[in-house]
């Protein structure tokens, strides 16, 4: 069966749409009906669902992408172990913003750039997984909660990338430090100065706690005076010294916030970043490039 054919097949299971998945291709919906009709009847099977307009993967179409998405891996990396370095490769890398932001520098650092493109896609850590796993993005920086939670999780290796610690941080000309020089505040006195908060959780996307920090705030509460619906939004409004803030600890080192010591406070919000990817057979460029990473990690 045609990898070429596969691929197509792919990109049509992911958006559930022939007008949106040959636009993608550059090729026409009529061409792109053929190609799926080629295959399911290799397969002797119906693959997809019509529902209206759309078109959605059934019982075993679900099957078939995985085993889909296997083959195209494979034989990726099989060409790449033969061809090595003669070909510059498209690395694509899919996760949250921040995370993105923080780790791209330091995972590319020292690699040749003469071997590597590189494909950023900023997408909530639920969409990134889904993206590794269907062979639309070769790695994803994820927390290894969301790895856990994930059904594909055991199909994936990864690399621990480290782990970061989330702190209250403020701006040096934020009216607490006038009050607290030394950053030390109680519990009860940090309640005298409003947090900014995110709508939505700064990696899964999705509300969780009160602040979508988190905080635990049904444990401490807190006084939330502004909701930010984007993260850039939020630093701006810590920035000028206006809130504070419950952020990773990189976060904080990369913007110069300052860190505020809350005493009493036994509450610790922490997340394990990972870079994850799908293991292959072949010694391709996958292989060279994650041990360049995990060398680099050491």
């Amino acid at each position: 069966m045609d990898t070429e054919d596969l691929k197509k097949f792919l990109i049509v299971a992911d958006t559930s749409n022939l007008q949106i998945a040959s636009e993608q291709l550059n090729i026409t919906p009529g061409a792109l009906s053929k190609t799926i009709k080629r295959i399911e009847s290799k397969l002797s099977i119906q693959l997809f669902d019509h529902i209206g307009r759309n078109i959605r993967l059934n019982q075993h179409g679900e099957k078939f992408r995985h085993y889909a998405s296997h083959l195209v891996h494979e034989a990726e990396q099989a060409i790449s172990e033969f061809s090595g370095d003669r070909n510059k490769i498209l690395v694509k890398m899919a996760g949250p913003s921040l995370l993105l932001q923080h780790y791209i520098p330091k995972l590319t650092r020292g690699l040749n750039k003469e071997h590597y493109d590189y494909s950023l896609e900023s997408v909530w850590e639920g969409r990134a997984i889904v993206q590794v796993n269907t062979g639309q993005a070769h790695f994803a920086l994820v927390t290894r909660f969301a790895l856990e939670e994930s059904s594909y999780g055991e199909d994936f290796a990864s690399i621990h990338l480290g782990t970061s610690v989330f702190k209250v941080v403020a701006a040096v000309q934020h009216p607490l430090f006038k009050r607290f020089p030394d950053g030390k505040v109680t519990i009860d006195q940090l309640r005298d100065f409003g947090f900014a908060c995110p709508s939505v959780s700064l990696f899964c996307g999705t509300k969780r706690g009160v602040g979508s920090d988190g905080w635990r705030d049904e444990k401490i509460p807190r006084t939330i005076s502004y909701r930010c619906s984007e993260f850039s939004v939020l630093m701006s409004v810590v920035n000028n010294g206006i809130a504070l803030a419950y952020v990773p600890d990189f976060v904080a080192d990369n913007a110069g916030l300052k860190i505020i010591d809350v005493v009493g406070c036994e509450h610790i919000c922490q997340e394990h970043i990972e870079l994850i990817y799908k293991p292959s057979l072949a010694a391709g460029w996958l292989h060279r490039f994650t041990r360049s990473i995990a060398f680099d990690e050491q």
